[in-house]
């Protein structure tokens, strides 16, 4: 049905444990996908500073997304400069990376945030000390986590409170991303959007067709595994509140990352016969 496949892949969840934040279990996988050139894209609602180490810690070479599909972050000279030229010209240089930018700058959503005053802890602007206490996350990591440039993660205790902030944001035109911790108050974009551009981009530069293999747990999730031709769903805390038009076409895993995201791209494989 396609050339070539994509694995693109929630973290927390589903690549990485939900309470852990262990992914031994997937290692041997990531190894056989890497030697068989399928691609695994990171799509989270994590920052550009912590994919920085984890894309190293993982051994990826590929395209990244972060904050809940609000930046596209492609290594220079992942795709030839002729084609950069003709179809990222727009793109802005970070690093060693050009970015394609589809959220709002972290300082209007801050803005936002500051005029409605919400009764929500801004985990963009806590104490290190809740940011931890939130998270699970080390201090090291949890500063990192809080290096945010497109979104604000905002925990609300209560629900009401929730409900009617998001009224609020989407009247103002911004949207509302509910994760496993937090709802992500961001520009008007997700993750679903971004992968199905970086996916063009893939099949304009090889003109050869893709198919999207995408894993995810959670809400923010959502619209990436509705854009998937094969969408996993992996076992976590908040993926049985997860509803499809088309369940019968789902994969749901049995086990809870990292075993439910081989369980899930091993089925995958085997149901779309494709060679590692």
């Amino acid at each position: 049905m396609f050339d070539r496949w994509l694995v693109v892949t929630d973290m927390d969840g589903s690549l990485l444990n939900h309470h852990s934040y262990d992914y031994s279990a997937a290692i041997p996988l990531l190894e056989q996908l890497q030697q068989a050139g399928i691609p695994v894209i990171l799509n989270t609602s994590k920052t550009y500073a912590e994919l920085q180490q984890w894309v190293k810690e993982l051994g990826l070479k590929h395209p990244f997304i972060v904050e809940n599909g609000s930046a596209i972050f492609i290594p220079k000279g992942y795709f030839p400069d002729s084609y950069i030229d003709q179809y990222l010209a727009d793109a802005q240089v970070h690093d060693d990376y050009l970015v394609l930018t589809i959220g709002e700058p972290i300082e209007r959503l801050n803005d936002f945030v500051k005029n409605n005053n919400p009764k929500a802890i801004n985990f963009t602007q806590c104490s290190v000390e809740q940011a931890v206490a939130l998270t699970g996350l080390s201090e090291q990591d949890a500063k990192l986590a809080q290096t945010r440039l497109f979104s604000v993660p905002l925990y609300f205790s209560e629900q009401n409170e929730e409900e009617q902030f998001i009224k609020q944001a989407r009247i103002a035109g911004f949207n509302c991303l509910k994760g496993g911790r937090f709802l992500h108050l961001q520009g008007y974009c997700n993750k679903g959007f971004s992968m199905q551009t970086l996916k063009q981009l893939y099949q304009g530069n090889h003109e050869l067709t893709f198919g999207l293999i995408a894993l995810g747990d959670s809400h923010n999730d959502q619209a990436m595994l509705e854009h998937a031709d094969v969408p996993i769903v992996v076992k976590s805390p908040g993926s049985e509140t997860l509803v499809f038009k088309h369940p019968e076409n789902v994969i749901f895993t049995e086990a809870p990352a990292p075993e439910g995201w081989v369980e899930g791209v091993s089925r995958a494989i085997q149901t779309q016969s494709i060679t590692l």
